[in-house]
């Protein structure tokens, strides 16, 4: 696409304007699409396998927790739910910061 072209679709598509992922350059609307396109990631370790989020120099360090954010809002699931692969792997036992 274009610079022009980008910028249209960004104003008809807002969160693929917003970068969760800054090592990687991964969007939000990119992770939402990894999470609603078949086959569907369906836990973290899905959405690193189809985005790359995750990958870059940080490890996920920053990223990760806007990315558990978004897999527990768009399936509307509680943030402590959303596993790293499967079943088995939780990785958050509750929010931290001011979390409700």
């Amino acid at each position: 696409m274009s610079a022009d072209e980008k910028r249209e679709y960004i104003k008809a598509h807002p969160a693929f304007g917003k970068i969760v992922c800054r090592c990687e350059t991964i969007s939000e609307g990119e992770i939402i699409d990894a999470l609603t396109r078949n086959p569907r990631a369906v836990d973290i370790d899905g959405v690193k396998r189809r985005t790359r989020s995750g990958m870059g120099r940080c490890q996920g360090g920053f990223c990760m927790p806007s990315v558990t954010e978004i897999i527990a809002r768009e399936f509307g699931c509680s943030f402590t739910s959303v596993t790293k692969n499967g079943d088995d792997s939780i990785i958050n036992v509750s929010k931290t910061k001011g979390a409700e």
